[in-house]
């Protein structure tokens, strides 16, 4: 299992994780393709897809992330979702994702920023 986090340095933890989970379960009834099983409090959640899930913490000045998938392209993808819906519900206050590099099973691999595409990966 490969694991990356990130700290969302934020007063609105909890207003962001509970937004963050509304949004995504809305999103999965309108679209059964991205549907996700997704429990929240004011303080904890978790987003699972078929392919990895993401736990959220809400403490107090920080929302902090934890992606876990079986492999690359999984991490990348759930890392790639779940800022895109996070910056986007925290626009107002300019939130920013930045994920650390993962651990976990087996050789690191090289990691692009989220965004990144192969081609301009290489400069």
């Amino acid at each position: 299992m490969l694991i990356a986090e990130a700290s969302v340095a934020t007063e609105r933890s909890g207003r962001y994780l509970v937004q963050l989970c509304r949004h995504v379960t809305k999103v999965g009834r309108a679209h059964p393709q991205l549907q996700a099983h997704v429990e929240w409090s004011d303080d904890r959640g978790v987003i699972s897809f078929d392919w990895g899930r993401c736990t959220l913490r809400a403490d107090p000045g920080v929302l902090t992330l934890r992606a876990e998938a079986p492999d690359e392209e999984g991490l990348h993808r759930l890392e790639q979702r779940v800022a895109e819906k996070l910056e986007q519900v925290g626009r107002r206050d300019q939130l920013t994702v930045t994920w650390t590099p993962p651990r976990g099973a087996g050789e690191h691999l090289p990691r692009r920023p989220a965004g990144a595409t192969e081609d301009n990966a290489h400069g």
